[in-house]
């Protein structure tokens, strides 16, 4: 039977707790997006007699329920929230509407879970969440854009908050050493995962067997590019009778992509099931021989996890972040060597991770007392 957990001593008065959405975009952030999500489900079961306050824009709170939160409301669109972040960063002009949000809340601290402060005067105390600084160490991957906003605003971002939490040990080593945040300002709080049964899902309907799955958004740090080639030189030579199945969102880089498969004379062989939802993909993972993850850049990896969940033999890029996910040496390799890949798909799996993964509710709880720390600080 498991403990009761240690109760704090009552406070005179609970804390309001607010939790930035001002930048959720959903369907467009991947991994950051199971996150916030996650965060949204199990921050209300941890946060015991305080108060947690959502803070949007009118389009998504007609679009996303937030059971467990109190809602303060922005009376703009989404798209004018956008423009009104982009006016912040480029001109002296302020986003006045959202600081008098903010201000009108009496919150003790505020978290800003998605890589920057919006409103950037806001005056709580803020908690900011930074899952990469990729923009950093691959900017050739970002549009010019992205190469122009992330600089105006993020170093901002990163000076204003009173506590950093990273994602993993190695997004708080890349804050350190490329951004000079202060070791001590960072705590790094691993994403989680949600217990499941791989018995329960039954594996996808139509996928010819066996094959790999690669399951990314089409982004140029994924490095499908790579993985192709390296397949593509094993199936045409015999060596491997798995086709290669994705799945993820299909950005401008895909076009490319589908030039690239018909040129290595594979297209017969790769299937692109394109965004499909989170429970078919893990009817993909059920069926599949192998689940293989290219990826030259990532801030943690929950794909991983869940595919070692999942009991297959998962295969990855060398990078520092899955060694510290526990992904085994002889499971990570160079996709750019065929011979690797070979070799890894002839090793019998399941892959078993050396560490054991946190789950969500871990991850909402240590997130708490770091606000409760800014709070009281």
């Amino acid at each position: 039977m498991t403990a009761p957990r240690p109760q704090a001593p009552p406070r005179a008065r609970p804390l309001r707790i607010a939790v930035s959405l001002l930048s959720f975009r959903p369907g467009l952030v991947g991994g950051a997006e199971t996150y916030l999500r996650a965060l949204l489900e199990h921050l209300p079961g941890e946060v015991g007699h305080d108060r947690l306050v959502a803070v949007m824009d009118r389009d998504l709170a007609a679009a996303l329920p937030t059971p467990g939160f109190e809602r303060a409301v922005l009376d703009a669109s989404a798209r004018r929230l956008v423009a009104g972040r982009v006016l912040e960063a480029f001109t002296p002009l302020r986003a006045r509407a959202a600081e008098r949000l903010f201000a009108s809340l009496r919150a003790d601290v505020a978290l800003f879970p998605q890589q920057s402060i919006f409103p950037a005067r806001v005056t709580v105390p803020a908690v900011l969440t930074v899952v990469d600084v990729q923009h950093l160490v691959f900017p050739e991957y970002f549009p010019l854009f992205d190469r122009l906003y992330r600089p105006r605003v993020y170093p901002r971002s990163m000076a204003a908050a009173r506590r950093i939490i990273a994602i993993s040990e190695f997004t708080k080593a890349e804050l350190v050493a490329r951004c000079g945040v202060a070791p001590e300002k960072v705590v790094a709080i691993p994403l989680g995962v949600t217990p499941f049964d791989p018995s329960a899902y039954s594996p996808y309907p139509g996928l010819e067997t066996p094959y790999l799955y690669c399951p990314a958004a089409t982004q140029p740090h994924k490095n499908h590019a790579t993985l192709l080639e390296s397949y593509a030189a094993l199936r045409k030579a015999g060596r491997i009778p798995h086709r290669l199945v994705l799945s993820g969102m299909q950005t401008e880089g895909w076009p490319a992509l589908e030039r690239r498969i018909a040129a290595l004379g594979v297209e017969k062989d790769v299937r692109h099931l394109g965004f499909i939802p989170y429970s078919d993909v893990h009817r993909v993972y059920a069926g599949a021989d192998a689940v293989v993850f290219p990826t030259r850049y990532e801030g943690f990896g929950l794909p991983v996890i869940e595919a070692a969940r999942h009991r297959r033999r998962v295969i990855v890029s060398d990078i520092p972040v899955f060694r510290e996910l526990g992904v085994p040496a002889e499971w990570r390799i160079d996709f750019a060597d065929p011979e690797q890949l070979a070799a890894a798909l002839a090793r019998a799996g399941p892959t078993r991770l050396e560490k054991e993964p946190a789950t969500w509710a871990e991850c909402a709880r240590r997130t708490v007392e770091v606000l409760r720390g800014v709070a009281a600080g």
